[in-house]
């Protein structure tokens, strides 16, 4: 990641291929604003606005400002897996509870037996 808050956040919406418009959805932040800060020289957004976005992007404000994090450098995740927890985030809490059932019971399905019939 670079080493400003506008290079970070390029580089993460480039990953996670999510569109200015789909963030400034998820933040309730005007397209405009998110705009200012990817094209504007020294533009940051206030504290409430930048935890809105690293919360949207589910990293950190430590993340986006410096490109580091301390408590999980790892925590972006592939493009795939991103879109099954933002999808997932969406559905009501029942519905998460059946999809948790359901990959559940999948992965138990796939999991090799030890005891051959």
């Amino acid at each position: 990641m670079g080493n400003s808050f506008k290079e970070n956040l390029k580089e993460i919406l480039e990953y996670k291929d999510m569109t200015v418009k789909e963030l400034a959805f998820l933040t309730g932040i005007s397209n405009r604003s998110i705009g200012n800060y990817l094209n504007s020289r020294e533009s940051m957004p206030p504290a409430d606005y930048a935890c809105k976005i690293a919360k949207a992007l589910n990293t950190t404000v430590e993340y986006l400002l410096t490109g580091k994090n301390s408590e999980n450098p790892t925590q972006i995740f592939s493009k795939s897996l991103n879109s099954i927890i933002t999808n997932f985030s969406k559905l009501s809490q029942e519905d998460q509870v059946l999809v948790s059932q359901l990959t559940e019971s999948l992965s138990k399905k796939n999991k090799p037996s030890l005891y051959k019939i």
